[in-house]
């Protein structure tokens, strides 16, 4: 098996999960009907990532000349900086609820730029700060999608969950 093998096959059994899975998201009452629900654009994700990793499945099949994995090939592979980017993207899942999107996003996104070695603090908190808000505003205020604020931010407000 060469490298493209079993990446393909790891990308379709994920692929095939998170397609199973677009399945259970709660639709808004009357939205059965509207074009596009919360569940639209993940379905078309799923497909296109089962597509995806079958055609780089079938390819890697008749290549020929593919590297085969050796252990000096998965000595020089960084698992200690994937491990990390797997726990923060656990983190951003577990704290997205209670901490809101806005402050989860811009905690991941400042965790992935240390993981990455980025340097220029401005850099990281600038960038950090202006997608995780300019995307709460595009899909909150543009595109109507709604995301929930966070418990923190409905304790400071004073609501009752």
């Amino acid at each position: 098996m060469n490298k493209n093998t079993i990446g393909s096959i790891f990308f379709l059994a994920f692929s095939c999960f998170y397609f199973l899975n677009v399945f259970n998201i709660k639709k808004m009452p009357g939205s059965h009907f509207e074009v596009m629900s919360a569940s639209t654009f993940p379905y078309y994700i799923g497909i296109a990532g089962i597509i995806i990793s079958l055609l780089i499945l079938i390819f890697s099949f008749t290549d020929k000349d593919g590297e085969y994995i050796t252990a000096a090939y998965l000595k020089t592979l960084d698992f200690k900086t994937t491990s990390y980017f797997v726990a923060a993207m656990l983190f951003y899942g577990f704290t997205i609820r209670s901490l809101g999107f806005i402050i989860s996003t811009i905690i991941f996104l400042i965790i992935g730029f240390v993981l990455l070695k980025e340097k220029n603090i401005k850099r990281i908190l600038l960038i950090s700060v202006g997608v995780s808000v300019g995307f709460y505003f595009l899909l909150n205020n543009i595109l109507g999608v709604y995301i929930d604020p966070g418990l923190i931010v409905e304790y400071f407000r004073g609501e009752e969950s």
